[in-house]
């Protein structure tokens, strides 16, 4: 089980630096929202881990933070929300709604990918 915990912290830690870069404080708060109480020095040895064991590439910029930028990483984005829902402006890690509209009986998004500085399209199914 603590194999899979570690993993799994892995993995959000990895998910968070690759939107923009986050301090170690930044860092542990997100984790905290998970439920996931760790050390400084833990946190130290789980970026040390990413970057030397599983090979991704880690920036670090002085009073700013780290970033993980690997073109390799790909991330399935499964939306709680309707476009139909949301509103103009509404944020979160991922992406930025830009603006809304129907088309053809259909509500769609524009939205901002703030990893890969693209706009998207989202459509309610």
């Amino acid at each position: 089980m603590a194999f899979l915990e570690g993993i799994n912290r892995l993995q959000r830690i990895v998910s968070y630096i690759s939107i923009d870069y986050r301090s170690k404080k930044e860092i542990m708060a997100y984790l905290r929202e998970f439920n996931i109480i760790i050390s400084y020095k833990t946190l130290g040895r789980d970026l040390k881990q990413i970057r030397e064991e599983l090979g991704f590439e880690l920036e670090y910029k002085r009073n700013v933070g780290y970033r993980c930028d690997n073109e390799n990483i790909i991330e399935a984005i499964t939306l709680d929300i309707l476009p139909s829902e949301c509103k103009v402006g509404f944020e979160n890690e991922l992406y930025i709604i830009i603006n809304r509209f129907d088309y053809n009986g259909r509500t769609y998004c524009n939205c901002w990918d703030k990893r890969s500085k693209k706009v998207f399209l989202m459509v309610e199914k």
